[in-house]
C-alpha cells in the first residue's frame, strides 16, 4: 500500500478542498466523511493507528474527549502538524484562543506528542482526572482536534474518530450528562447523511447484539452508508463464534451494503512493533489454517480496508459535491435574509431614526400603491394578496351597495317589488367577498370600536303581506293634522324613518367590516416590513395602535352623524330628481289605471278612451286615497333619492376619507413625521437593539462569514 498513488492530483485537490471546509466547521454543512464508531473497548484505536500510521499515546484521558480529524497527505516532506477546530457557535475570544493553538513537528516521539496533546486538552478546557476540580473544565469537549501527517509515504486519506460510546460513569471524572453528550456527538456524526459509517465491533462478542449496530441502523436504516469493521480476531475460540465471523465477511449473514471487513488488532503487550511489522504479523495471521479462506479476501486485512475506505471516501466526495454547493448557497442566502431582516446595526439615535424612517417611509409606499391599485408596483403584493386593499375595498362597497339597494328597505312599495330600475347592478362580486366569519376579527383592540361585525339583513317585507298603502293610511290616521287634501312633512318622515329603519344595522356592520379590513391590512404589512417581533410590538404599542383606534373612531362617528342627518333631520333634497321621480310615479299611475280601461279603436286616430271614463279617474278618488297615493309616491321618490345619495356618502367620506385617504386616515399614522418626532427615549425604546438581538445579529455575520469562505473554497 505504501508508495502506490491510487489518487490522482485532481482527486487529491478534491479531497483537501473538503478537508478545507471542514476546517470552517460551518454550522448545519454536512460534508462526505468517514467516522470511525464504537465502544471504548472495541479497538477503535488500533484500527486508526492501522490506517494511519499514527500512534496515538496511551496514557489515560488522552484523545478519548473529542472528535478527532486524522488527515494523511502524500508531501516530499515529513511533517505531523496538530490543531484545533473550534466548536459551532463558539464566541469570538473561545474561537481565538482555539485557533492560536498549532504545534508542528518533523519528528514526533511519544513524549512530544503527550506533551502536544496535553497542551491541547487545557486550551479546550478538557479535566484529565479527579485532580483537576477547577468547575470551568468538563470532560468532553465538542471542539475537534486536527492531526495532519505529511510525508512521501502517505496517501490522501482522512477520516474522524469520535469518543467511545461508555455507559457507566466514573465519578467524578465522568458524569451520567458525560454519558448522554457522548452518546449525542457520536450520533450527530452518524444522522449526517453524507457519512460513511464505520461500526468497529469486537469479533469476541455476540455482534448482533452491540449497541453500535443499533444506532447505525437508526442513523441509516436501508445500511447504504454502514460498514462494519470486525477486530480482535485473535480472540475468537469457538468454532460457531469463527462460522458467524465467516459468514458476515462473505455477505451471507449480512444486512449492510458496505458489508464488513477484519483487521486484526497488534497485542496489548505489543508496545514496540512498527506499523511494517504489524502487517506482516497480521498477513501471517490470517495465513493460518483457521483464516486462511479469507485471506485472499479484499475485506480482510488493513490494507484491503484502507483501499475500500479510499474509493468510498472518494465515490461518496464526487456524488454529493454538488449537492454540497447547493446547500451552501442556500444556507448562505437564507442567512443573508435573517440578517436583512434585523435591518441595520441600531446603536444610537441616528441609526435608530433612520431605521424606522425607513420603515415609515415603505409603509407609506406601499400603501400608496395599494389604494390605487398599482400592484406591479411592489412584490409584495404577490407573496402577500391580502395587501391588495383598494381591491377588497371596492369589493364591499359593491357588496354594500347591493345590499342597501334590494334589502335595505322596510317594505317593498310595489306588487312586483323593486322598479327595474331600482334593482342592484350585479357584479358578481357577492361570491368573492369573503364573510365577515373569513375576516380577522380576533383583535381585542377593536372590540370597543366596532359595533357589529355582521348583519343578516331581513328580506322587505313583501307587498301582499303588509300593504304598504295599508301602513301610510295607519300611519296618516294616526299622526293627521288639519290639513285638508294634503299631508304634513312630519307624517313623510315618520313612514320614512320606518321604511328605512335597516341603514343604520347595515352601515354599522359595513363601517365595523372596513375598520377590521385596514386594521388587518395594517397589521399585515407591519409584519412584512418588519420582521423583528420585539421592534414591532414596541411601535404597535407604544406608536401606532392608539393613533389607529383614534382613526376607527372618527369614521365610525361620522357614520353615526350621516345616520342621524338622514333619519332624524326632516326629509330634505335640492335634488331635481325627486320631482322627476314623483311625476313619473303618477304618471305610472295614471298608465296603469288606463291600461284596465275599456278601450275604442278608431281607424283613423288610434286608440281611443271614453271621456267619462277618463274623468273618473281623476275625480273618482276619496280623500285617504288620494293622499295615501301622494305620499307613497313622494315617499318612493325620496327613498330613492336618499338612498343613493347616503351610500355614496358613506363609501366617499367614512369609507374612502376617514379610513383611507383622509389626513387622519388610520393608514397615515406610521410617516417619517412621526419619527421624526420621537423623542431619544422613545427611539432607544421601539429601535434600540437588545442583548439577543446584537447576539443573533453577531452570529448570523460570523455564519455569513464562513458560508462566503466555504462559497470561496468550493469556486476554487
Amino acid at each position: 500500500m505504501a508508495g502506490t498513488n491510487r489518487t490522482g492530483l485532481s482527486n487529491q485537490v478534491l479531497l483537501d478542498k473538503i478537508d478545507k471546509l471542514r476546517e470552517l466547521n460551518v454550522r448545519g454543512l454536512e460534508l462526505p466523511q468517514l467516522v470511525v464508531v464504537g465502544d471504548q473497548s472495541s479497538g477503535k484505536s488500533s484500527v486508526l493507528e492501522s490506517l494511519t500510521g499514527f500512534s496515538f499515546p496511551q496514557a489515560p484521558g488522552l484523545c478519548t474527549r473529542y472528535a478527532t480529524q486524522i488527515s494523511c497527505r502524500r508531501d516530499p516532506e515529513q511533517q505531523v502538524t496538530i490543531s484545533i477546530i473550534p466548536r459551532p457557535g463558539a464566541d469570538a475570544a473561545l474561537v481565538r484562543g482555539l485557533r492560536s493553538f498549532r504545534r508542528v513537528t518533523s519528528h514526533l516521539t511519544n513524549q512530544d506528542l503527550e506533551t502536544i496533546m496535553n497542551e491541547a486538552n487545557q486550551v479546550m478546557g478538557i479535566r484529565i482526572d479527579e485532580n483537576h476540580t477547577d468547575p470551568s473544565l468538563h470532560a468532553f469537549s465538542e471542539d475537534i482536534l486536527k492531526i495532519e501527517i505529511n510525508g512521501p509515504e502517505q496517501e490522501h486519506f482522512t477520516v474522524i474518530d469520535v469518543p467511545g460510546i461508555f455507559r457507566v460513569p466514573s465519578p467524578p471524572l465522568t458524569t451520567d450528562n458525560d454519558v448522554i453528550m457522548v452518546r449525542n456527538m457520536v450520533e450527530s456524526y452518524m444522522q449526517n447523511s453524507r457519512t460513511i459509517i464505520l461500526a468497529v465491533l469486537p469479533s469476541n462478542v455476540d455482534i448482533t447484539t452491540q449497541e453500535i449496530l443499533k444506532m447505525a441502523e437508526n442513523a441509516d436504516p436501508d445500511g447504504t452508508r454502514t460498514m462494519g469493521v470486525l477486530t480482535k480476531p485473535d480472540l475468537v475460540t469457538e468454532n460457531t463464534t469463527r462460522e458467524a465471523i465467516m459468514d458476515l465477511i462473505s455477505g451471507k449473514r449480512n444486512r449492510l451494503r458496505l458489508g464488513y471487513c477484519i483487521v486484526k488488532n497488534r497485542s496489548a503487550d505489543d508496545q514496540s512493533s512498527t506499523l511494517a511489522d504489524r502487517l506482516v504479523q497480521e498477513k501471517a495471521f490470517f495465513a493460518n489454517a483457521t483464516w486462511n479462506s479469507l485471506a485472499t479476501s479484499r475485506r480482510c486485512g488493513v490494507e484491503s480496508l484502507k483501499v475500500r475506505l479510499s474509493d468510498l471516501l472518494m465515490s461518496i466526495t464526487k456524488k454529493e459535491l454538488p449537492n454540497v454547493k447547493m446547500d451552501v448557497a442556500s444556507q448562505l442566502e437564507s442567512c443573508r435574509v435573517s440578517l436583512k431582516s434585523l435591518g441595520p446595526a441600531r446603536i444610537g439615535q441616528g441609526a435608530q431614526r433612520s431605521y424606522l424612517g425607513g420603515l415609515a417611509s415603505r409603509f407609506q409606499t406601499i400603501t400608496h400603491c395599494a389604494l390605487n391599485g398599482s400592484y406591479d408596483g411592489d412584490s409584495v403584493f404577490t407573496t402577500e394578496p391580502d395587501l391588495k386593499l383598494i381591491t377588497a375595498v371596492t369589493k364591499m362597497n359593491e357588496k354594500f351597495a347591493n345590499d342597501f339597494c334590494e334589502k335595505g328597505h322596510k317594505r317593498h312599495t310595489s306588487s312586483d317589488g323593486l322598479n327595474e330600475d331600482e334593482k342592484a347592478f350585479d357584479l358578481n362580486c357577492a361570491e368573492d367577498e369573503p364573510s365577515s366569519e373569513d375576516k380577522p376579527t380576533d383583535y381585542p383592540e377593536l372590540c370597543d370600536v366596532i359595533e357589529k361585525e355582521d348583519y343578516d339583513c331581513p328580506e322587505p317585507i313583501a307587498f301582499e303581506e303588509d300593504s304598504i298603502v295599508d301602513h301610510i293610511e295607519r300611519v296618516y290616521q294616526d299622526n293627521r293634522g288639519p290639513e285638508l287634501g294634503t299631508f304634513s312633512g312630519s307624517i313623510l318622515a315618520v313612514v320614512f324613518k320606518e321604511q328605512s329603519e335597516k341603514w343604520s344595522p347595515l352601515v354599522r356592520a359595513h363601517v365595523s367590516q372596513a375598520i377590521i379590513l385596514v386594521h388587518d391590512y395594517i397589521t399585515k404589512l407591519l409584519a412584512n416590513i418588519c420582521p423583528d417581533r420585539q421592534i414591532r410590538d414596541q411601535l404597535w404599542g407604544h406608536l401606532i395602535i392608539d393613533k389607529v383606534r383614534k382613526g376607527y373612531d372618527r369614521a365610525m362617528r361620522q357614520a353615526h352623524f350621516l345616520l342621524r342627518i338622514e333619519l332624524e333631520g326632516k326629509p330634505s333634497t335640492y335634488n331635481h330628481y325627486f320631482n322627476s321621480e314623483v311625476q313619473k310615479k303618477r304618471l305610472g299611475r295614471l298608465d296603469a289605471a288606463i291600461d284596465e280601461q275599456p278601450q275604442i279603436f278608431d281607424s283613423e286616430v288610434g286608440l281611443c278612451f271614453p271621456a267619462p271614463i277618463l274623468r273618473s279617474l281623476v275625480v273618482d278618488k276619496n280623500n285617504m286615497q288620494q293622499v295615501g297615493e301622494d305620499i307613497l309616491d313622494v315617499l318612493s321618490s325620496y327613498y330613492k333619492v336618499s338612498r343613493k345619495r347616503f351610500v355614496d356618502v358613506i363609501c366617499r367620506q367614512v369609507i374612502g376619507h376617514f379610513l383611507l385617504e383622509g389626513e387622519l386616515s388610520p393608514l397615515k399614522v406610521f410617516s417619517s413625521e412621526l419619527v421624526m418626532g420621537l423623542e431619544a427615549e422613545e427611539l432607544e425604546m421601539i429601535a434600540g437593539e437588545d442583548a439577543e438581538t446584537k447576539d443573533q445579529r453577531a452570529m448570523l455575520e460570523l455564519e455569513i462569514k464562513n458560508w462566503e469562505a466555504a462559497m470561496k473554497l468550493l469556486r476554487l
